[in-house]
């Protein structure tokens, strides 16, 4: 027999079908897909350990993508301490995320802003990645970091500044290269 957590909307289970794609997309963009089922695993098991203190409504997913954000960092951290990260995992690792980028945008202009958004300090990432992947307002993206909404506000200005500023396209120097008595002319 399973057991049941009654809501007001229903169980643990019917709360675990409304937003189980939305915890996977969520972490697979931000780890290999071997990684990815894992931390929605694990993503769950805590929401059902803390369900009691689950806030309901339009407050579940961003308290999940608060969980969620902490179960990636934690998978990260445990590979680093493993120790066990070569070379062949980084490239896995890279192909990973760009297929899942190709996914997500074909363009090359798209490729490129993902690119810069790699660039950003990991929380401005996750500010930027909440509001415009997972489409959360500030008070909710503030919810799932467990930052202020004005710290997310702050975060999300300067992370749109560093990446027009990344963004910009570039014009091309061109290089005076002078041909010296040693190349067989004289100045």
């Amino acid at each position: 027999m399973k057991p049941q957590i009654q809501t007001e909307d229903g169980t643990f289970e019917a709360m675990y079908h409304r937003h189980f794609r939305h915890v996977l997309a969520y972490c697979g963009r931000r780890l290999p897909a071997s990684e990815a089922a894992d931390a929605v695993s694990d993503t769950f098991l805590v929401a059902w350990r803390r369900f009691a203190e689950m806030p309901g409504g339009e407050g579940e997913r961003p308290w999940l993508y608060g969980v969620a954000h902490k179960v990636v960092s934690n998978h990260r951290r445990s590979a680093g301490r493993r120790g066990q990260l070569t070379e062949r995992v980084k490239a896995i690792r890279r192909a990973t995320v760009s297929d899942t980028a190709v996914q997500v945008v074909r363009a090359e202009a798209d490729r490129e802003v993902l690119e810069a958004i790699a660039q950003l300090a990991q929380l401005d990432q996750e500010v930027i990645l909440l509001s415009l992947w997972e489409e959360l307002p500030s008070p909710q993206v503030a919810t799932a970091l467990g930052i202020s909404e004005a710290a997310v506000r702050k975060r999300k200005s300067r992370a749109r500044r560093r990446l027009q500023r990344l963004l910009q396209p570039r014009e091309e120097i061109a290089v005076v290269i002078p041909i010296t008595e040693a190349e067989g002319e004289a100045p």
